[in-house]
């Protein structure tokens, strides 16, 4: 069973770990500019914060990702079903 992604775990820690849950953070509003590492250092909690998501937004996204992780996904399947 995967640990659970929290708004304490490294942005870089779930990008390392499931390398297409990546899409899933642009998709709910967390950016990365090309060769900025600041975002990829941060928890996804501060993160959040530095990209202004509301805290019901945050809590889709934790949701999006623990699922992903709970299913398995590390590198071929398709990053997120999120229509936002």
């Amino acid at each position: 069973k995967p640990a659970r992604i929290t708004q304490d775990t490294s942005i870089k820690e779930v990008v390392d770990r499931y390398p297409d849950l990546y899409g899933v953070f642009e998709d709910h509003g967390l950016h990365f500019c090309a060769g900025c590492y600041v975002m990829l250092a941060s928890t996804i909690g501060t993160g959040a914060n530095y990209s202004g998501l509301k805290p019901k937004d945050r809590q889709a996204l934790l949701k999006e990702l623990n699922r992903f992780a709970k299913e398995g996904i590390h590198g071929t399947a398709p990053a997120s079903s999120s229509t936002s």
